[in-house]
């Protein structure tokens, strides 16, 4: 049987860590938001770079799709491993 000081100690440690994972979790979903963010306005300039090329009498090949799946796999690895750590983290 242990005593109530080790008792407390061991309580006081569990708090921490519980902590410890709570502002990984949330500092995760900050850079799952900005990865997001980041990729949606590259997406938008890609395109318009696109439309103005293809206005001027350019290609007409949607290049910019390469770039949209490129990232948008990186993007979704990103989001898979931020909800997973999310998953742990309510059990």
């Amino acid at each position: 049987m242990t005593d109530a000081f080790e008792r407390a100690a061991q309580r006081a440690e569990t708090e921490y860590q519980r902590k410890r994972r709570q502002r990984s979790a949330r500092l995760q979903r900050k850079g799952l938001r900005i990865h997001a963010t980041v990729f949606l306005a590259v997406q938008v300039l890609l395109v318009v770079i696109w439309a103005l090329q293809w206005q001027l009498g350019g290609t007409s090949h949607p290049w910019f799709l390469y770039a949209f799946a490129g990232w948008g796999v990186g993007l979704v690895a990103h989001y898979a491993v931020t909800r997973e750590t999310a998953g742990r983290e309510q059990t």
